[in-house]
């Protein structure tokens, strides 16, 4: 198997590039994975890969799966720690190939429960939706209007490789409303506005998806014109907000048990 020792090394430089370079990556339907549990997802979760790079002295634990990757490549110490984004203690970077994340074909059955993301900024607050979507099993996570690429390094580490166990769907708010009425999916929008009624006194008929948006914007008035139920997490001790990866995990529990 080869080893590598030298940056220049045209893998090296175009790992370098992934990592950094959100344009590179959409062109090239490609992203980059760090750790064993997140590659073991991923390959797990029926996705290929180009490359992995294994740090000099570490087994190749992914040779079962030689099917879905293409090469691996052996990477000396002082270089691997030199390209990967976490601590020395990481034994495997990969270079994945990206999904189709359409609305087009999207199919979902009566007892449906789905998450969408609306405008968040943060790629650690969707990571983070992506992690309790994948925990909580629920049918499907819809990003709408995003605001980075959906594979930033930042997006599949806080979701521990989440992001490769749960169908996902990238689109405009547009189209998603339009779908969900469309197809007759009970839309519950978590916001405070005049009409929104405390969580536990609204309607979860299922097909049903809870709709969160950004903590210093909010929703979308169109998704507030379309929703079936707004709702609002009762808070005490003059608390007055949460973290949206937090008050998505509550009204999903709750729609789940209801």
């Amino acid at each position: 198997m080869k080893i590598v020792s030298s940056a220049q090394n045209l893998n090296i430089k175009n790992l370098l590039t992934l990592q950094k370079k959100s344009r590179e990556r959409k062109k090239k339907k490609l992203f980059v994975v760090e750790g064993k549990k997140e590659i073991e997802r991923a390959l797990l979760g029926n996705y290929y890969f180009k490359i992995i790079f294994i740090r000099e002295g570490s087994s190749n634990i992914f040779i079962d799966f030689t099917e879905k990757v293409s090469n691996f490549i052996i990477i000396k110490d002082e270089l691997f720690d030199k390209i990967t984004i976490r601590s020395g203690s990481e034994k495997f970077i990969g270079i994945g190939i990206s999904k189709s994340h359409e609305l087009e074909g999207f199919k979902l059955n009566k007892k449906a429960i789905i998450l969408v993301a609306e405008s968040i900024e943060k790629p650690g607050n969707i990571g983070a939706l992506l992690r309790t979507s994948s925990g909580l099993g629920i049918s499907a996570f819809i990003l709408t209007n995003p605001k980075t690429d959906l594979y930033h390094p930042n997006i599949i580490r806080s979701s521990l490789g989440g992001i490769f166990s749960i169908p996902i769907i990238v689109s405009s708010s547009n189209d998603i409303i339009s779908f969900f009425l469309k197809n007759n999916i009970n839309i519950v929008s978590g916001a405070l506005t005049t009409n929104s009624i405390p969580m536990n006194k609204a309607n979860y008929n299922k097909p049903c998806a809870i709709v969160v948006g950004s903590e210093s914007k909010g929703l979308e008035k169109k998704w507030i014109e379309n929703s079936s139920e707004i709702v609002k997490i009762n808070m005490n001790n003059n608390i007055d907000s949460l973290n949206v990866s937090v008050a998505a995990a509550i009204l999903l529990k709750h729609c789940i048990d209801n």
